[in-house]
């Protein structure tokens, strides 16, 4: 070791008389090589299968955790609730609950999730029948995940009604377009979701009336019982009839594209133009190209957290430090289309107001102006240092004295 620390402390003292080959030789000879680690793969899968099965004992202890019905606590309805008493609870949650509602309370996305889930488990009677007997199913997710996957695939997710009144009220309403406060201003192309009523195209309209006019009738597919047994050489499962869904009976003239209502439901996507300088409450004519019919959307601006519209004007609040009042300067001002710049003299008052022309709203009439007020923060708490300035520049400033009355 010796020896070796001898060498290098000569080569160091003669490496201004090496040429860059020498060097290179030098550094080559005395690199020192470096083990290169490779991860053992057996314990890599190993730890990999190990994260698993502690994240399934994890979702299985949480599962245990929730009462036996607590499906049915969600849907509200008790243990021996029938299939239609299922779907109405179904529905009823599903309009207040939905995302889309326009009265949906906060957390609603979770809560619908919740019960769309129970809804699912409940109607199809295999699961159910699984469910009560064990309190869970076990391929939960998996079945539960065909079902995300259409609703994700769908143009737009509604909760039906229970009757075809309440979806005729639903079309019937007056339409709203929803805008921010710059959307309004600069205009845009608004992508719309119209819902419109259509017949059925399975019965074309005429179930309503069909539907009283024969009995049910035992299902022969699964003569009655509501399930159909599949044996094969491993297992033997029992699901629910696919003709009669469960229900044990069928009737000819009962439609269930439209659950009897003789109308269904369509969405058309449009494209709405709307002008810049859109004020709220006023109309926007869209045409439904199926319909060929002219509908006027209310517009509702969201109020800004910036800016106030006052007919074309546009009104915001710039917060300034008083050493920047004191000294004045220029100054930028986020406006509606551009960022602003305003020029400001020294020794600026609180609440001063400051005009910029054509700035404001650009509509179809004259461009309004934008109206900056300054306002000058006063801190509350100073540092050491800041209140040492202050006490400075106190003691150099001369009293004011009031006027006498």
């Amino acid at each position: 070791m010796n020896l070796l620390n001898s060498v290098q402390r000569a080569i160091l003292q003669n490496l201004p008389k090496l040429n860059k080959l020498q060097l290179a030789t030098v550094a080559y000879q005395f690199k020192i090589e470096r083990p290169v680690y490779y991860p053992d793969r057996q314990n890599e899968m190993q730890r990999f299968s190990e994260q698993q099965k502690s994240q399934l004992v994890a979702e299985t202890q949480e599962k245990k955790k929730l009462p036996r019905d607590y499906y049915y606590k969600i849907l509200g309805v008790k243990r021996q609730a029938t299939m239609q008493q299922i779907k109405a609870a179904y529905y009823a949650l599903a309009k207040r609950f939905h995302p889309d509602a326009g009265n949906s309370p906060p957390h609603a996305s979770k809560r619908f999730q919740e019960i769309s889930n129970a809804y699912h488990i409940l109607t199809d009677e295999s699961k159910r029948m699984e469910y009560d007997q064990l309190g869970m199913v076990k391929d939960e997710q998996s079945f539960l995940h065909k079902f995300t996957n259409v609703i994700k695939n769908r143009k737009v997710e509604v909760a039906l009604p229970t009757t075809r009144e309440e979806l005729i009220k639903m079309t019937t309403g007056e339409p709203r377009l929803e805008l921010t406060f710059l959307e309004a201003a600069h205009g845009l192309k608004k992508n719309i979701d119209l819902r419109l009523l259509k017949k059925c195209p399975a019965c074309n309209g005429k179930s309503p009336q069909l539907i009283n006019r024969s009995k049910p009738e035992l299902c022969r597919k699964c003569q009655g019982i509501g399930k159909l047994t599949k044996k094969t050489a491993t297992y033997t499962s029992i699901q629910a009839c696919d003709q009669c869904h469960g229900k044990r009976y069928i009737n000819r003239n009962e439609c269930e594209t439209c659950d009897n209502r003789g109308i269904v439901l369509e969405t058309v996507r449009i494209v709405a133009q709307v002008p810049a300088g859109v004020k709220h409450g006023e109309l926007i004519p869209v045409d439904n190209p199926k319909t060929k019919q002219r509908i006027n959307y209310r517009v509702q601006v969201q109020p800004s957290d910036i800016f106030q519209r006052v007919g074309n004007n546009v009104l915001s609040d710039k917060h300034i430090t008083i050493s920047e009042a004191v000294l004045g300067g220029i100054f930028k001002v986020r406006g509606i289309y551009e960022e602003l710049e305003v020029k400001l003299e020294p020794g600026i008052e609180s609440h001063t107001t400051v005009t910029l022309k054509g700035k404001g709203i650009r509509c179809r009439d004259n461009p309004g102006d934008h109206i900056v007020n300054f306002k000058i923060r006063i801190p509350r708490q100073l540092s050491m240092k800041q209140r040492q300035l202050i006490m400075a520049l106190a003691k150099t400033e001369d009293p004011t004295f009031e006027r006498s009355i």
